[in-house]
């Protein structure tokens, strides 16, 4: 009878070791699995953020340029104008040189 008590006791024992054993190894392998599951996330978001990055600075650089196209554009437009009413007073200063010589 001591005997069965015993062997009931270290049987129990085994299957707690056992039991304890298969736990550690379970709770390991979803440490395992949520550390690949957290690694592949942050990489997703990284990739998601440098997308993101990558179209704010297209949009920028469009920006950018439409900015100095329109810049350029006016510049021309000013300088054309310039030379229109420079070239409108033409003939009142040579008027006015040779009214100036003359006199």
């Amino acid at each position: 009878m001591a005997y069965d008590m015993i062997k009931t006791v270290l049987n129990a024992e085994a299957a707690a070791a056992a039991n304890e054993k298969a736990a550690e190894e379970q709770a390991q392998s979803m440490r395992d699995d949520a550390a690949a599951t957290a690694q592949t996330l942050a990489a997703a978001q990284i990739e998601q953020a440098n997308s993101q990055a990558r179209l704010i600075l297209s949009e920028a650089q469009q920006t950018a340029e439409g900015i100095l196209k329109q810049a350029e554009k006016l510049a021309g437009m000013r300088r054309a104008k310039v030379i229109g009413d420079t070239e409108k007073k033409y003939d009142a200063a040579i008027a006015a040189v040779l009214h100036a010589i003359s006199e």
